[in-house]
């Protein structure tokens, strides 16, 4: 359980000190599906109850990545929990909020709802 804090306070602190703008919540969401072979990460944030697509070239994706990898595989093999969506929402302060969907997703889903 340290090492997913761990990691977890790893993938807050990147974002939140890579951030370039101040920020009421900050949502970080990481999918992947290693069937069909790919992974995909959207970062928005929130300031005056406006929603905002996050600069990402502020970001480098394979450092999240990285963490977010870790983090599943860290879960998995202290809980067997297969996640494959995460979803990360940080305030202004980088208190962070986390939620984990094991539903399976597809590179199809938008085009499904």
């Amino acid at each position: 359980m340290n090492k997913q804090i761990e990691i977890l306070n790893d993938i807050v602190k990147y974002i939140h000190t890579n951030s370039i703008v101040n920020y009421d919540s900050f949502i970080f969401e990481y999918k992947f599906n290693p069937d069909e072979g790919w992974a995909n990460f959207h970062l928005d944030y929130c300031k005056d109850n406006k929603s905002y697509l996050a600069t990402i070239q502020k970001f480098d994706f394979s450092t999240l990545e990285d963490l977010s990898k870790k983090l599943h595989d860290e879960m998995q093999s202290h809980t067997g929990g297969d996640w494959r969506k995460f979803i990360l929402t940080i305030d202004e302060q980088g208190k962070a909020k986390t939620q984990f969907i094991y539903e399976i997703q597809s590179c199809m889903d938008e085009f499904n709802d």
